[in-house]
């Protein structure tokens, strides 16, 4: 698939778990960094007070989304203990059959989702000038 794909996922941390879920996010994303060479960005960000973390990703494409599925469902097979709720997932961008094959097992019909499949306008910089 052709075309700049974004997720944006968002979650409630459990009380008493957000330095559990500072570590394991922070590991969770070197991880990333390191097996994803594809993925333009890939980043956390936290409101202490409320317990809520939101993951930002942009990929190059789909098939891009769909690698970093395989690769996380294999690294967090233990789980993400210190999750409490999944409040909404945000998908922009055209899904592969691949991609959407990947994301089933991960959906609940309990878990808002935004899906906007046609990019109408816009650009990617890879650097700051």
């Amino acid at each position: 698939m052709n075309g700049t794909f974004v997720f944006v996922g968002n979650w409630t941390i459990k009380e008493g778990r957000v330095e559990d879920a500072r570590k394991a996010l922070s590991e969770h994303t070197d991880f990333v960094e390191i097996n994803e060479p594809r993925l333009i960005s890939f980043n956390f960000y936290i409101d202490e007070d409320t317990r809520r973390v939101t993951c930002v990703q942009v990929h190059p494409d789909a098939d891009s989304m769909a690698t970093h599925m395989q690769l996380i469902s294999k690294h967090l097979s233990d789980g993400v203990e210190w999750m409490d709720t999944t409040e909404l997932e945000q998908y922009y961008g055209q899904k592969s059959p691949r991609l959407a094959e990947l994301l089933e097992p991960w959906s609940s019909p309990h878990v808002p989702e935004r899906y906007l499949p046609e990019h109408l306008a816009g650009f990617t910089r890879s650097t700051v000038r």
